[in-house]
């Protein structure tokens, strides 16, 4: 008699084949649903990134430039209203960063990249932003703000 522990006929294993496919199946569909979130970096790393950035500066948002494809950089421009953080820029200093976005229904791929949306990066105000010596956000650290703070 055969049962479903590989017991029997067909040796270890015969039976459970199909049975570990059906899992995988079943997990990476449930992985594929869950969407982006379960992708991301676990939340000390960004935490890291934050205390460890070399500038911090809040922007007075002038303009954000969407890139041509539905993600990519968009870049964020405006001036300087409050540093937080360091010594490369002063207050009213005019900035430009890039900072990760994707449009509506885009399909960014999976990853540590935390991708704003392009419709709220165009609304909000001002922005944090977390920098690195060369200026570059680090690990999608930018914060979107309805006033300054």
């Amino acid at each position: 008699m055969n049962d479903w522990s590989g017991r029997g006929t067909g040796g270890a294993g015969s039976r459970r084949a199909p049975l570990r496919g059906a899992g995988l199946l079943v997990a990476a569909l449930v992985a594929g649903w869950c969407g982006p979130a379960m992708a991301l970096m676990p939340p000390y790393v960004y935490e890291t990134a934050r205390r460890d950035a070399a500038s911090v500066i809040v922007i007075a948002v002038r303009k954000v430039t969407p890139p041509q494809e539905s993600y990519g950089a968009c870049t964020v421009t405006g001036t300087v209203a409050r540093v937080e953080r360091g010594t490369a820029y002063k207050a009213g200093q005019a900035v430009s960063i890039a900072v990760p976005c994707a449009r509506a229904g885009a399909s960014p791929p999976i990853g540590g990249t935390m991708w704003q949306p392009v419709e709220s990066l165009e609304k909000a105000r001002f922005g944090r932003a977390y920098l690195d010596a060369a200026g570059q956000v680090v690990l999608s650290q930018y914060e979107q703000l309805a006033a300054a703070p």
